[in-house]
């Protein structure tokens, strides 16, 4: 049986070769050892030509001579690592010039090799070689990396549609509820599910626009409307928001605030932010727990506290859980849904506002969300405590 030899083509073959050298005999030996190793090769006498040859020829590599009349092969390397995509082309200088000071300027101006005259074929084809292979490596990294990022930005396009798009229908089930909710029941025993469904949708209003917004933020940054917020009438307006589910789950809701104490904040975010730390303290935490907001300065800001009495967050777990999908792993039989987004957008917020946010032990049990931000005006007026009850009743 004829046997038949099978040939492979290396990867290399064909790449084309820029060889620039005052010299013609140089330049002559150099194109014979290259074709005798299947490169395309192209000449120049000086570097003013070989950089006009950069864009007809666009040489896959360089091989520049160091010493050349009127501009030097270190300057020809330098503006060549100046033209867009030139820090990607491989540059090897060859030299007859043996001093560490020519050396140590061709690695200044960034070229990759260096090769002295007389240069051996064996040795110049594996430099070649080993130089090109790394550029077709790192042009497949690149083409990979620039491949996530778009399926990455289509992803988070498409997920911000659908997002987007749930707004519709939840504005229309809200609006309904704010209908059954004023109108006249002569079933008082519907008024709690009514408020109940109604709160709810407002948490899945939050959260969807938390989504929004943490998207929104990672291209743009977050936009600021920043007013002066009087924390004393305006935290217990703030609580109002959520009594009836306190009420449903049996918590009690009590604050802390003193008087005069400012702060200058986008109103909205804040607001959010604040409810998003409320919703998880009922969410998390049993029938009949306490949960309490304070506020008091801290010198060069105002510290805003969230005190609930839930299963608490573990040390090792007080700096993930404000990540992106984070959640904790509950204890028990009950289980709750979350999208791991709430804590996110809180130190978003609390970052966009020059501030931070982190998480306490609350002995004997629970945990403290605390805020901190800049402050406008304090006065060390004597603060007073009150629960909701009370305030409703004023």
């Amino acid at each position: 049986m004829e046997e038949k030899s099978i040939s492979f083509r290396r990867a290399d073959h064909g790449a084309r070769i820029l060889v620039v050298d005052d010299d013609a005999l140089a330049r002559r030996s150099l194109r014979a050892v290259l074709e005798r190793g299947y490169y395309q090769v192209e000449t120049a006498e000086d570097g003013a030509e070989a950089l006009d040859l950069l864009a007809s020829y666009n040489p896959e590599l360089v091989l520049l001579d160091i010493q050349m009349p009127d501009m030097d092969g270190l300057e020809v390397c330098r503006r060549i690592r100046e033209l867009p995509n030139g820090e990607l082309l491989p540059i090897i200088f060859v030299t007859g010039d043996d001093r560490l000071e020519i050396h140590s300027q061709a690695l200044r101006v960034k070229g990759d090799d260096i090769l002295r005259k007389p240069v051996h074929p064996a040795e110049l084809i594996i430099r070649i070689r080993s130089l090109l292979r790394l550029k077709r490596l790192q042009a497949e990294v690149q083409a990979e990396r620039d491949n996530l990022l778009d399926l990455q930005k289509q992803r988070e396009q498409l997920f911000e549609f659908i997002v987007h798009d749930l707004k519709n229908p939840l504005s229309a089930i809200q609006m309904g509820l704010e209908l059954l909710d004023t109108g006249d029941s002569n079933d008082p025993t519907s008024v709690i599910p009514v408020h109940r469904l109604r709160d709810t949708a407002e948490s899945m209003g939050r959260m969807i626009q938390d989504i929004l917004d943490i998207g929104r933020a990672e291209q743009v940054g977050l936009e600021l409307h920043k007013t002066r917020i009087p924390l004393r009438t305006w935290i217990p307006h703030l609580l109002q928001e959520v009594e009836s589910q306190a009420q449903y789950m049996n918590h009690e809701l009590s604050w802390d605030c003193p008087a005069g104490l400012e702060v200058e904040a986008d109103k909205e975010f804040l607001r959010r932010l604040l409810l998003n730390l409320l919703d998880n303290a009922l969410k998390y935490s049993s029938s009949g727990s306490r949960t309490r907001i304070e506020a008091r300065s801290s010198g060069t800001g105002v510290r805003l506290e969230v005190h609930d009495q839930g299963q608490g967050i573990p040390e090792q777990m007080r700096t993930q859980i404000f990540g992106k999908f984070v959640r904790l792993e509950e204890t028990g039989a009950i289980r709750h849904s979350g999208s791991g987004l709430g804590l996110a957008f809180c130190r978003l917020v609390a970052e966009a506002h020059d501030g931070r946010i982190w998480v306490e032990e609350n002995r004997p049990r629970g945990s403290v969300f605390v805020l901190e931000i800049p402050q406008v005006s304090a006065a060390s007026h004597e603060g007073s405590d009150g629960d909701l009850t009370e305030l409703l009743r004023e």
